[in-house]
């Protein structure tokens, strides 16, 4: 894959129980920090309305360089240390191609 491919996934997170509030609470500090970002193109948070403890992050980003970053910045190193306490599987990611139309 480029460097400079776009890069799209889906994050799906599961909270634990009575971790719902707390999860969706440290999903939405990461929101803000990540769409500044130099290379997010996307960050969205949605919670199920089936299953209200369930949420998916949708993401998008300049290549690979700009996801690693990501995942090396504080904000997001800060979520990582609590996703023990809030999950309750592990974090699932779903790398996703745009269909053309």
């Amino acid at each position: 894959m480029a460097a400079t491919e776009t890069l799209t996934i889906i994050a799906m997170l599961k909270a634990k129980a009575g971790q719902q509030e707390n999860l969706k609470a440290a999903l939405k500090a990461l929101v803000a920090p990540s769409r500044l970002e130099p290379g997010c193109l996307d960050y969205t948070l949605f919670q199920l309305q089936q299953e209200p403890d369930t949420f998916y992050v949708r993401e998008s980003w300049r290549g690979q360089q700009a996801l690693d970053l990501h995942n090396a910045l504080p904000h997001f190193q800060a979520f990582v240390k609590q996703m023990d306490a809030l999950l309750a599987e592990p974090l699932k990611l779903v790398p996703l191609d745009e269909v053309a139309v």
